[in-house]
């Protein structure tokens, strides 16, 4: 019986072993070729795989997060800004700069402005061009410059006002600190008036350490406005000539009564200018002279402003608290 027992055994072993025997073996798959590397270069050369793509208007290939691609080349900006409205004020310079985030071409222009780098700045998205002045402010005045007294031969550089009016015990310093980008000669009363930054700040008035030629000495004018009613219009405060502080423009009080009279001056068709009493308002460039008006306004009194910058006069009306103008 064992020996019949391991006779089938046997058997079903030499017969797993001819079928294990008769299955083909799986085939082997060929690796995929990889491509070579460069090989998936577009019809410009670039390579797509490597981050590269095609920038028309800087005619090279390009990573877009390493390199900006403007809309418009360089080239084609500077024919728009020769054509445009800056060559009005002069020509462009070789100099030219591209702003990403504006999305502007930047030409420098050969124009002379004091405290100002004129640019001519061209919008891709308009394909338009304008001025962009780049002013960083007025540039200090010269301390050199000297101020001289029309007739009296007595003259002070501009170095020297400021040691006086910054001198120990001085009434400036008293009220406060110099504003030296805001000097100016008057040379009909021979005197520096320098800015005042004061400590304590009035309504209406903007202060000037007032520093005389001839006696060397200074004092404080506060150049009130009268624009409130605690500052109401002083006599003859304006000096003898009025500067915008904006842009240091100033008009002597001559030209301003010039201008305020002329026959097509709305103030002269107003009433009667007073020509004694003036004043300067150095923040909003104007010179204000009072006018006796023909038919009087109960609670108003009409000023003829003339303003630094364009040399017009209009009638301002000061009624309770402030000016109107008409």
């Amino acid at each position: 019986m064992r020996n019949v027992l391991f006779a089938f055994g046997f058997a079903a072993l030499l017969l797993l072993a001819g079928c294990a025997q008769e299955e083909p073996a799986a085939p082997v798959q060929p690796e995929p070729e990889q491509p070579m590397p460069g090989s998936d270069r577009d019809e410009h050369g670039c390579i797509p795989s490597a981050g590269y793509s095609w920038c028309e208007s800087k005619q090279m290939c390009i990573r877009p997060w390493e390199t900006v691609c403007p809309l418009l080349s360089e080239a084609q900006a500077r024919a728009i800004a020769e054509t445009s409205e800056c060559m009005e004020e002069g020509g462009l310079t070789g100099q030219a700069m591209y702003n990403e985030n504006s999305k502007t071409w930047w030409f420098d222009m050969d124009v002379e402005k004091p405290g100002c780098a004129p640019a001519c700045v061209v919008s891709e998205e308009g394909r338009t061009a304008e001025i962009n002045w780049r002013c960083t402010g007025l540039l200090l005045p010269d301390e050199s410059l000297a101020c001289s007294y029309s007739g009296h031969g007595s003259s002070m550089a501009l170095r020297d006002a400021y040691s006086i009016a910054e001198a120990a015990g001085s009434v400036c310093m008293v009220e406060g600190t110099l504003d030296r980008s805001d000097a100016m000669c008057n040379e009909n009363s021979g005197t520096w008036w320098i800015g005042l930054v004061p400590k304590v700040e009035r309504a209406g008035c903007s202060p000037a350490c007032v520093v005389n030629v001839n006696s060397r000495t200074a004092e404080v004018n506060w150049r009130c406005t009268g624009l409130s009613a605690e500052a109401k219009p002083p006599i003859n405060e304006g000096g003898g000539a009025c500067m915008f502080r904006a842009n240091g423009k100033a008009i002597s009080f001559a030209r301003a009564r010039e201008v305020a009279s002329r026959e097509i001056s709305p103030c002269a068709s107003m009433g009667t200018l007073n020509m004694a009493k003036y004043l300067c308002n150095s923040e909003t460039g104007k010179m204000y002279f009072e006018i006796t008006p023909f038919l009087p306004n109960q609670g108003c009194t009409p000023h003829c402003a003339v303003n630094v910058n364009s040399e017009t006069a209009r009638v301002e009306w000061q009624c309770g608290e402030g000016f109107s103008a008409e």
